[in-house]
């Protein structure tokens, strides 16, 4: 090895940082983002280990600050936030920790926000047709049933 070359390790760390320096991520999601620049499996163990321990990878906070800002720049339901921290890696404790802490987000709320504006965009059509335009919408972002039909009523409701 010469005095350019970096250990396993160290290469790993590196490459974690640089990572992490973009974004948060989770445990799962920095593993896989390792493993696919062929770090060797010691290494990224000892990495998210080191790092865990520093207090620079964690799960929990990571799926506060992921939620946090998935409610505040483009809301969605809670089974899409759901969805989208498993795919992260995120454990099924702690994504049920996370949605049940989310107290400042009133669901049906942003809903109807969002709603609206679709709302007004779908003019020119039956309100059946505005009325199933919106169902599809807010299902894709991942609201509940319940929230849904709230959101169509009180559309109507206002006309």
């Amino acid at each position: 090895m010469t005095k350019t070359e970096l250990a396993p390790e160290e290469k790993a760390k590196s490459d974690a940082l640089r990572l992490l320096a973009v974004r948060p991520r989770s445990v799962e999601e920095l593993r896989s983002r390792l493993r696919l620049k062929n770090h060797q499996e010691a290494a990224i163990e000892s990495v998210i280990e080191l790092f865990k321990k520093q207090g620079l990878l964690d799960d929990e906070k990571f799926a506060r600050l992921f939620a946090g800002s998935k409610t505040l720049s483009r809301p969605v339901g809670r089974k899409q936030l759901e969805s989208d921290l498993k795919k992260k890696g995120v454990s099924g404790s702690v994504i049920r920790d996370t949605l049940s802490n989310l107290v400042d987000y009133d669901e049906k709320a942003e809903a109807l926000k969002i709603a609206r504006n679709h709302f007004r965009r779908v003019s020119g059509l039956t309100p059946e047709k505005k009325k199933a335009r919106v169902f599809g919408f807010l299902q894709r972002r991942g609201f509940s049933s319940d929230t849904i039909f709230f959101v169509v009523e009180e559309l109507l409701k206002e006309g």
